[in-house]
Protein backbone atom coordinates (compact mmCIF):
# COMPACT_ATOMS: atom_id res chain seq x y z
CA UNK A 1 0.00 0.00 0.00
CA UNK A 2 1.33 3.44 -0.94
CA UNK A 3 0.49 6.58 1.03
CA UNK A 4 1.28 10.21 0.16
CA UNK A 5 1.59 12.35 3.29
CA UNK A 6 1.25 16.14 2.84
CA UNK A 7 2.69 18.54 5.43
CA UNK A 8 1.91 22.23 5.67
CA UNK A 9 5.13 24.10 6.50
CA UNK A 10 3.66 27.33 7.82
CA UNK A 11 5.00 27.34 11.35
CA UNK A 12 6.64 24.30 12.92
CA UNK A 13 3.76 22.41 14.53
CA UNK A 14 2.66 20.53 11.41
CA UNK A 15 6.19 19.23 10.89
CA UNK A 16 6.91 18.24 14.49
CA UNK A 17 3.75 16.16 14.88
CA UNK A 18 4.10 14.61 11.42
CA UNK A 19 7.58 13.20 12.11
CA UNK A 20 6.46 10.54 14.58
CA UNK A 21 3.16 9.86 12.78
CA UNK A 22 5.07 9.11 9.59
CA UNK A 23 7.48 6.87 11.50
CA UNK A 24 4.47 5.00 12.90
CA UNK A 25 2.84 4.70 9.47
CA UNK A 26 6.01 3.30 7.96
CA UNK A 27 5.73 0.29 10.25
CA UNK A 28 2.78 -0.81 8.09
CA UNK A 29 2.86 0.89 4.67
CA UNK A 30 5.10 2.76 2.22
CA UNK A 31 4.95 6.52 2.78
CA UNK A 32 6.15 9.34 0.52
CA UNK A 33 6.17 12.93 1.78
CA UNK A 34 5.13 16.22 0.16
CA UNK A 35 5.73 19.58 1.82
CA UNK A 36 4.38 22.98 0.85
CA UNK A 37 5.15 26.39 2.27
CA UNK A 38 8.54 27.51 3.54
CA UNK A 39 8.05 29.47 6.77
CA UNK A 40 9.33 26.84 9.22
CA UNK A 41 12.63 26.09 10.94
CA UNK A 42 12.28 22.41 11.92
CA UNK A 43 13.83 20.01 9.41
CA UNK A 44 12.35 16.64 8.53
CA UNK A 45 14.67 13.71 9.33
CA UNK A 46 13.82 11.86 6.11
CA UNK A 47 13.55 12.40 2.37
CA UNK A 48 10.90 14.72 0.97
CA UNK A 49 9.65 13.28 -2.31
CA UNK A 50 7.84 16.42 -3.47
CA UNK A 51 8.53 19.99 -2.39
CA UNK A 52 6.08 22.69 -3.50
CA UNK A 53 5.33 26.36 -2.77
CA UNK A 54 1.64 25.77 -2.07
CA UNK A 55 -0.46 28.34 -0.21
CA UNK A 56 0.46 29.75 3.20
CA UNK A 57 0.38 32.87 5.34
CA UNK A 58 3.46 34.72 6.63
CA UNK A 59 3.97 35.94 10.19
CA UNK A 60 3.96 39.67 10.82
CA UNK A 61 5.55 41.66 13.65
CA UNK A 62 2.50 43.14 15.41
CA UNK A 63 0.61 40.09 16.61
CA UNK A 64 -0.94 39.08 13.30
CA UNK A 65 0.08 37.70 9.92
CA UNK A 66 1.75 39.84 7.26
CA UNK A 67 -1.13 40.45 4.86
CA UNK A 68 0.96 42.22 2.22
CA UNK A 69 3.59 39.49 2.02
CA UNK A 70 0.94 36.77 2.17
CA UNK A 71 -0.81 38.25 -0.85
CA UNK A 72 2.48 38.74 -2.72
CA UNK A 73 3.85 35.26 -2.05
CA UNK A 74 0.69 33.29 -2.85
CA UNK A 75 -0.13 32.71 -6.48
CA UNK A 76 -3.29 30.82 -7.46
CA UNK A 77 -2.04 30.11 -10.98
CA UNK A 78 1.17 28.62 -9.59
CA UNK A 79 -0.88 26.61 -7.10
CA UNK A 80 -3.03 25.20 -9.93
CA UNK A 81 0.09 24.26 -11.90
CA UNK A 82 1.58 22.56 -8.83
CA UNK A 83 -1.59 20.49 -8.43
CA UNK A 84 -1.01 19.07 -11.89
CA UNK A 85 2.53 17.96 -11.06
CA UNK A 86 1.63 15.75 -8.09
CA UNK A 87 0.88 12.14 -9.16
CA UNK A 88 -1.68 11.27 -6.50
CA UNK A 89 -3.10 8.67 -8.90
CA UNK A 90 -0.06 6.51 -8.04
CA UNK A 91 -1.12 6.26 -4.39
CA UNK A 92 -3.80 4.32 -2.56
CA UNK A 93 -4.38 7.00 0.06
CA UNK A 94 -3.47 10.64 0.74
CA UNK A 95 -3.04 12.02 4.26
CA UNK A 96 -3.04 15.80 4.62
CA UNK A 97 -1.87 17.69 7.69
CA UNK A 98 -3.70 20.81 6.53
CA UNK A 99 -1.68 20.69 3.31
CA UNK A 100 -3.80 21.83 0.34
CA UNK A 101 -1.90 20.43 -2.67
CA UNK A 102 -2.25 16.80 -1.60
CA UNK A 103 -5.89 17.32 -0.56
CA UNK A 104 -6.96 18.97 -3.83
CA UNK A 105 -4.88 16.60 -5.97
CA UNK A 106 -6.55 13.61 -4.30
CA UNK A 107 -9.95 15.16 -4.92
CA UNK A 108 -9.06 15.64 -8.60
CA UNK A 109 -7.92 12.03 -8.99
CA UNK A 110 -10.70 10.49 -6.87
CA UNK A 111 -8.15 9.12 -4.38
CA UNK A 112 -9.20 8.30 -0.81
CA UNK A 113 -7.98 11.17 1.38
CA UNK A 114 -7.94 11.93 5.07
CA UNK A 115 -7.19 15.03 7.12
CA UNK A 116 -5.14 14.73 10.32
CA UNK A 117 -4.71 18.03 12.12
CA UNK A 118 -5.90 20.37 14.82
CA UNK A 119 -7.66 22.37 12.10
CA UNK A 120 -10.03 19.55 11.18
CA UNK A 121 -10.87 19.10 14.88
CA UNK A 122 -12.40 22.58 14.70
CA UNK A 123 -15.00 21.22 12.27
CA UNK A 124 -16.40 19.04 15.06
CA UNK A 125 -19.44 20.55 16.84
CA UNK A 126 -18.26 19.42 20.30
CA UNK A 127 -15.02 21.42 20.12
CA UNK A 128 -15.57 24.78 21.90
CA UNK A 129 -15.49 27.91 19.74
CA UNK A 130 -15.23 31.58 20.76
CA UNK A 131 -18.18 33.85 20.07
CA UNK A 132 -16.17 36.31 17.95
CA UNK A 133 -14.11 34.92 15.06
CA UNK A 134 -12.86 36.04 11.68
CA UNK A 135 -15.36 34.86 8.99
CA UNK A 136 -12.56 34.67 6.42
CA UNK A 137 -10.33 32.53 8.64
CA UNK A 138 -13.27 30.27 9.48
CA UNK A 139 -13.93 29.81 5.76
CA UNK A 140 -10.31 28.75 5.24
CA UNK A 141 -10.65 26.00 7.86
CA UNK A 142 -13.73 24.65 6.07
CA UNK A 143 -12.52 24.88 2.47
CA UNK A 144 -8.70 24.92 2.42
CA UNK A 145 -8.08 21.15 2.46
CA UNK A 146 -11.08 19.06 1.35
CA UNK A 147 -10.71 15.43 2.48
CA UNK A 148 -13.03 12.44 2.56
CA UNK A 149 -12.50 11.61 6.26
CA UNK A 150 -11.07 13.63 9.13
CA UNK A 151 -9.20 12.72 12.31
CA UNK A 152 -9.08 15.75 14.57
CA UNK A 153 -6.28 16.41 17.06
CA UNK A 154 -7.37 18.14 20.27
CA UNK A 155 -6.17 18.84 23.81
CA UNK A 156 -8.65 16.50 25.49
CA UNK A 157 -10.65 13.40 24.60
CA UNK A 158 -14.11 14.84 23.99
CA UNK A 159 -15.16 11.80 21.94
CA UNK A 160 -13.79 8.87 19.94
CA UNK A 161 -13.50 10.97 16.78
CA UNK A 162 -10.84 13.19 18.34
CA UNK A 163 -7.28 12.21 19.29
CA UNK A 164 -4.74 13.59 21.72
CA UNK A 165 -1.87 15.65 20.24
CA UNK A 166 0.93 13.40 18.97
CA UNK A 167 3.86 14.11 21.32
CA UNK A 168 7.29 13.60 19.79
CA UNK A 169 9.60 10.96 21.21
CA UNK A 170 12.16 13.77 21.70
CA UNK A 171 9.73 15.57 24.00
CA UNK A 172 8.77 12.41 25.88
CA UNK A 173 12.47 11.84 26.54
CA UNK A 174 12.92 15.18 28.30
CA UNK A 175 13.24 15.39 32.10
CA UNK A 176 11.42 18.59 33.11
CA UNK A 177 12.66 20.73 35.96
CA UNK A 178 12.06 24.34 37.01
CA UNK A 179 14.79 26.95 36.66
CA UNK A 180 14.31 30.69 36.99
CA UNK A 181 13.56 31.78 33.42
CA UNK A 182 10.63 31.87 31.00
CA UNK A 183 10.61 30.74 27.38
CA UNK A 184 8.92 33.02 24.83
CA UNK A 185 7.78 31.94 21.37
CA UNK A 186 5.65 34.63 19.71
CA UNK A 187 6.51 34.43 15.99
CA UNK A 188 3.95 37.07 15.00
CA UNK A 189 5.72 39.74 17.09
CA UNK A 190 8.92 41.52 16.08
CA UNK A 191 11.95 41.58 18.37
CA UNK A 192 11.69 45.32 19.08
CA UNK A 193 8.12 44.94 20.31
CA UNK A 194 9.02 41.97 22.48
CA UNK A 195 11.94 43.85 24.04
CA UNK A 196 9.81 46.93 24.63
CA UNK A 197 7.13 45.07 26.58
CA UNK A 198 9.03 42.27 28.29
CA UNK A 199 11.83 44.52 29.56
CA UNK A 200 9.15 46.08 31.81
CA UNK A 201 9.24 42.88 33.88
CA UNK A 202 12.83 43.50 34.91
CA UNK A 203 12.91 40.80 37.62
CA UNK A 204 12.10 38.10 35.07
CA UNK A 205 14.61 36.45 32.76
CA UNK A 206 13.00 35.95 29.33
CA UNK A 207 14.52 33.54 26.78
CA UNK A 208 12.99 34.39 23.41
CA UNK A 209 13.09 32.18 20.33
CA UNK A 210 12.41 34.42 17.34
CA UNK A 211 11.75 33.93 13.63
CA UNK A 212 13.20 37.41 13.19
CA UNK A 213 16.61 36.68 14.77
CA UNK A 214 19.71 35.49 12.90
CA UNK A 215 21.97 35.18 15.95
CA UNK A 216 21.76 35.26 19.74
CA UNK A 217 21.63 38.71 21.33
CA UNK A 218 21.26 40.04 24.87
CA UNK A 219 19.10 42.95 26.05
CA UNK A 220 19.20 43.32 29.84
CA UNK A 221 16.87 40.65 31.25
CA UNK A 222 16.12 39.33 27.76
CA UNK A 223 17.97 36.80 25.60
CA UNK A 224 16.90 36.46 21.96
CA UNK A 225 17.78 33.30 20.02
CA UNK A 226 17.11 32.20 16.46
CA UNK A 227 14.81 29.19 16.34
CA UNK A 228 16.61 25.87 16.61
CA UNK A 229 14.51 22.84 17.47
CA UNK A 230 16.87 21.09 19.90
CA UNK A 231 17.82 24.30 21.72
CA UNK A 232 14.15 25.24 21.98
CA UNK A 233 13.21 21.87 23.50
CA UNK A 234 16.08 22.01 26.00
CA UNK A 235 15.02 25.50 27.01
CA UNK A 236 11.41 24.40 27.58
CA UNK A 237 12.62 21.35 29.50
CA UNK A 238 14.05 23.49 32.30
CA UNK A 239 12.00 26.70 32.14
CA UNK A 240 9.60 28.01 34.75
CA UNK A 241 6.89 28.77 32.21
CA UNK A 242 6.09 29.37 28.55
CA UNK A 243 4.66 32.52 26.94
CA UNK A 244 3.63 31.69 23.39
CA UNK A 245 1.07 31.99 20.63
CA UNK A 246 -1.90 29.64 20.54
CA UNK A 247 -0.40 27.29 17.98
CA UNK A 248 -1.29 23.67 18.66
CA UNK A 249 2.23 22.19 18.69
CA UNK A 250 3.99 24.37 21.28
CA UNK A 251 0.98 24.57 23.59
CA UNK A 252 0.50 20.77 23.50
CA UNK A 253 4.14 20.13 24.34
CA UNK A 254 4.12 22.70 27.15
CA UNK A 255 1.02 21.07 28.66
CA UNK A 256 2.58 17.62 28.33
CA UNK A 257 5.68 18.82 30.18
CA UNK A 258 3.48 20.37 32.91
CA UNK A 259 4.74 23.89 32.35
CA UNK A 260 2.99 27.05 33.43
CA UNK A 261 1.51 28.50 30.26
CA UNK A 262 0.21 31.82 28.96
CA UNK A 263 -0.93 32.21 25.36
CA UNK A 264 -1.48 35.20 23.08
CA UNK A 265 -3.43 34.09 19.98
CA UNK A 266 -2.69 35.70 16.63
CA UNK A 267 -5.24 38.32 15.64
CA UNK A 268 -7.76 37.19 13.00
CA UNK A 269 -6.36 33.65 12.99
CA UNK A 270 -9.32 31.32 13.53
CA UNK A 271 -7.39 28.24 14.66
CA UNK A 272 -5.40 30.16 17.27
CA UNK A 273 -8.49 31.98 18.53
CA UNK A 274 -10.25 28.62 18.96
CA UNK A 275 -7.20 27.06 20.62
CA UNK A 276 -6.93 29.97 23.05
CA UNK A 277 -10.61 29.60 23.93
CA UNK A 278 -10.18 25.86 24.61
CA UNK A 279 -6.99 26.41 26.60
CA UNK A 280 -8.68 29.02 28.78
CA UNK A 281 -11.41 26.48 29.58
CA UNK A 282 -8.63 24.10 30.63
CA UNK A 283 -7.15 26.64 33.06
CA UNK A 284 -4.48 28.26 30.86
CA UNK A 285 -3.92 32.03 31.13
CA UNK A 286 -4.89 33.92 27.96
CA UNK A 287 -4.43 37.53 26.88
CA UNK A 288 -5.44 38.85 23.47
CA UNK A 289 -2.35 40.91 22.73
CA UNK A 290 0.99 42.04 24.13
CA UNK A 291 0.22 45.54 25.37
CA UNK A 292 0.40 47.79 28.44
CA UNK A 293 -3.21 47.11 29.36
CA UNK A 294 -2.34 43.43 29.83
CA UNK A 295 0.70 44.02 32.07
CA UNK A 296 -1.35 43.27 35.20
CA UNK A 297 -2.41 39.92 33.74
CA UNK A 298 1.21 39.04 32.92
CA UNK A 299 2.28 40.05 36.46
CA UNK A 300 -0.47 37.84 37.92
CA UNK A 301 0.63 34.92 35.76
CA UNK A 302 4.28 35.33 36.73
CA UNK A 303 3.34 35.35 40.41
CA UNK A 304 0.90 32.46 40.12
CA UNK A 305 2.38 28.98 40.31
CA UNK A 306 -0.74 27.22 39.04
CA UNK A 307 -0.02 24.66 36.32
CA UNK A 308 -2.96 23.37 34.23
CA UNK A 309 -3.52 19.68 34.97
CA UNK A 310 -4.07 18.41 31.45
CA UNK A 311 -3.29 14.76 30.71
CA UNK A 312 -2.14 13.98 27.17
CA UNK A 313 -1.90 10.28 26.31
CA UNK A 314 0.07 8.64 23.50
CA UNK A 315 -2.41 7.59 20.79
CA UNK A 316 -0.12 7.56 17.74
CA UNK A 317 -0.40 3.82 17.15
CA UNK A 318 -4.15 3.81 17.73
CA UNK A 319 -4.61 6.73 15.32
CA UNK A 320 -2.49 5.15 12.57
CA UNK A 321 -4.19 1.77 12.88
CA UNK A 322 -7.63 3.43 12.80
CA UNK A 323 -6.74 5.35 9.63
CA UNK A 324 -5.55 2.17 7.92
CA UNK A 325 -8.50 0.07 9.11
CA UNK A 326 -10.97 2.73 7.96
CA UNK A 327 -9.31 2.69 4.54
CA UNK A 328 -9.72 -1.10 4.30
CA UNK A 329 -13.39 -0.81 5.25
CA UNK A 330 -13.86 1.91 2.63
CA UNK A 331 -12.25 -0.22 -0.08
CA UNK A 332 -14.32 -3.26 0.86
CA UNK A 333 -17.55 -1.27 0.85
CA UNK A 334 -16.87 0.26 -2.56
CA UNK A 335 -16.02 -3.14 -4.06
CA UNK A 336 -19.48 -4.37 -3.10
CA UNK A 337 -20.99 -1.84 -5.50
Amino acid sequence: MRVLYGIQCTGNGHITRSIDLIKELRKYVQVDVLTSGSHSEVKLPFEVKYCRKGLAYYFGKNGSFDLGRTLRENNLMRFYKELRTVPTHLYDMVISDFEPITAWSAKRDWIYSVGVSNQVALLHPQVPKPNVVSPFSKLIIHKFCPTKKNYGLYYSKLNEELYYPPIRDMVKGLKPEVQDYYVVYLPSYGNDKLIKHLSTFSDTHWVIFSKHAEKTSYHGNITINPIADYAFLKAIEKCKGVLCGAGFGTTSEALYLKKKLMVIPMKSQYEQQCNAHSLQLLGVSVIQKLSKKNYSSIHAWLNNGTIPQVEILDEKNKLVRTILNDYVQYVNSTEIY
